[in-house]
């Protein structure tokens, strides 16, 4: 059991988006945004001691204020395309006070709210047998690459059924999870020996496309 330390949220949203414009604010099914919605989920789960939202967008500033959130300046350079992953990672993280446990926490997964089961399983793991946390999904499909060559599977007479494939997951956008100094020395949201947290094909939805949205709000109604 790890010893109990204090649990936060971290919310990354920026206005622009290439795929969706202004994917984070604009309404989503019955909510005022996809924002708002997860800070909602967030403070329903009732598990973490802070929320924070990192942004240069005052308009992610005022949403902070009014739903209760903290918000932690981003420069606008870590905002946009030129900046590479780990240095926008590690800059977010570095605006985080202490050195608290940090579960990112993504606008694009609309559908997953599963965090107080999240965040009771990382204070559950062994500190030696798992450094960090995410969530998953089986991965049960024959993939092939751009020459239709397979990855991994065979084709021919010896065509392997999918419940016969090597087992594997896909890593979805619900929540990476670690200690934030454990995160900016791996630059990375988790670490070498993630525990996967399986989570269902519904609440793994991940909204990076218009067609991704429309599917999101679909599911998002029919379920409240």
């Amino acid at each position: 059991m790890r010893n109990k330390r204090e649990v936060v949220a971290l919310i990354p949203v920026r206005e622009g988006s290439q795929r969706v414009k202004q994917k984070n604010f604009k309404p989503f099914s019955n909510e005022k945004s996809l924002l708002n919605l997860k800070i909602k989920q967030l403070q329903e789960a009732d598990c973490f001691d802070k929320i924070y939202i990192s942004s240069d967008s005052d308009l992610a500033k005022d949403i902070a204020h009014d739903e209760g959130a903290s918000f932690l300046y981003r420069d606008p350079y870590m905002c946009g395309h030129e900046a590479r992953l780990y240095e926008y990672n590690n800059y977010m993280l570095n605006t985080v006070p202490g050195d608290p446990i940090v579960a990112w926490t993504m606008t694009t997964a609309p559908l997953f709210d599963d965090y107080m089961s999240v965040v009771s399983k990382y204070l559950s793991l062994d500190a030696k047998s798992h450094d960090s946390l995410i969530t998953v999904i089986p991965h049960n499909g024959f993939l092939v690459d751009v020459n239709a060559k397979p990855i991994n599977c065979s084709f021919g007479h010896w065509h392997l059924l999918t419940q016969e494939l090597r087992e594997a997951y896909e890593i979805t956008g619900g929540v990476y999870m670690a200690k934030k100094s454990d995160q900016i020395k791996w630059s990375y949201w988790f670490g070498p020996k993630a525990y996967l947290y399986q989570t269902s094909k519904i609440k793994s939805i991940d909204v990076d496309d218009e067609e991704d949205f429309k599917i999101a709000e679909i599911l998002h109604s029919s379920t409240t």
